[in-house]
């Protein structure tokens, strides 16, 4: 692994996005029918905002999500959550993503593929925005930027080609 590629060399192109003002319920059928972990929250002009994912959004409801799942007998650290609940899925329908995203967390996509995985796991992220001079590019995965780091391995080693 003598130059490890960039982030760009793993960045998907299609990125799924929020608006700070839709609901959570909204963000919730997007995770569902897109089948990704994390939402890109942008604002009008397409500027990364914020982050949103889906164990913020199961996090708001987690008594009533134990509430409809069958035959629980118990639940490891319940209660050692990071927020209080709401208490109601029916508040899902007026607290917006602007009330629950973190923080906007990215790289420029000439960042190092260790640059990026450092930033993933120092924000605890399962997936990183990728930035160009600032505008968003795309999105890359700690799988993403886990099979470039085992490829290059193996073609070192002249295993893989």
């Amino acid at each position: 692994m003598d130059s490890l590629p960039r982030i760009s060399s793993c960045t998907k192109r299609y990125v799924v996005t929020a608006r700070p003002e839709n609901t959570i319920r909204e963000v919730a059928a997007l995770l569902i029918e897109e089948r990704v972990e994390t939402l890109l929250v942008v604002d009008e002009t397409g500027r990364l905002v914020g982050l949103i994912t889906i164990m913020d959004v199961v996090q708001i409801f987690f008594p009533d999500f134990v509430s409809l799942l069958p035959n629980i007998d118990f639940v490891k650290d319940f209660g050692a959550r990071k927020k209080p609940s709401t208490g109601s899925l029916e508040t899902a329908e007026t607290l917006l993503v602007r009330d629950i995203m973190g923080k906007p967390v990215a790289v420029e996509e000439e960042s190092s593929l260790l640059r990026a995985l450092s930033v993933i796991y120092k924000h605890n992220l399962s997936d990183i925005p990728v930035l160009k001079a600032g505008k968003l590019v795309g999105i890359a995965s700690r799988m993403d930027i886990g099979q470039v780091f085992l490829m290059e391995w193996l073609k070192s080693q002249a295993i893989y080609s």
